[in-house]
């Protein structure tokens, strides 16, 4: 397995070559981020950076995880850290912007009143094509 340095992962941070670190793994993900269930802007947003607090605040399932292995190409240095400092394509370094994308808990409220509305819509259609269905068969007749 090949060892590389922040500097190294933190050139590595556009759409056509991307990569990012967890948990000291690095991972070449540019084949993968178009596919990423959570968006490609998270990712894209992450690129040539640590991902690790991202990665275990969303609580990824077990199958990405496994998949995450695929894309593994190294690890950084255990003599190197991580200091969240962005490392630009034109060497520049700047402290990450207080806009940088944070993950934030959806509104329970918000959630709780989709959830009901849908479960109730869904309860609707159902009963719809059940009584269309037996009225079709002529079931209606034996009961009524």
């Amino acid at each position: 397995m090949d060892i590389y340095t922040i500097d190294e992962v933190a050139s590595h941070n556009n759409a056509k070559d991307l990569w990012i670190v967890i948990h000291g793994g690095v991972y070449n993900i540019t084949k993968f981020y178009k596919e990423h269930p959570g968006g490609e802007e998270v990712l894209l947003k992450l690129a040539g950076q640590d991902a690790t607090e991202c990665f275990e605040a969303i609580g990824h399932s077990n199958e990405a995880i496994i998949l995450r292995q695929n894309f593994k190409i190294g690890e950084i240095g255990k003599s190197v850290s991580f200091d969240n400092k962005i490392k630009t394509t034109n060497t520049e370094i700047k402290e990450p912007a207080e806009e940088d994308w944070q993950y934030q808990e959806p509104d329970k409220e918000q959630t709780t009143f989709w959830s009901s509305t849908f479960m109730w819509f869904s309860f609707i259609i159902y009963a719809i094509i059940i009584y269309y269905w037996i009225r079709k068969l002529g079931f209606m007749s034996a009961i009524f």
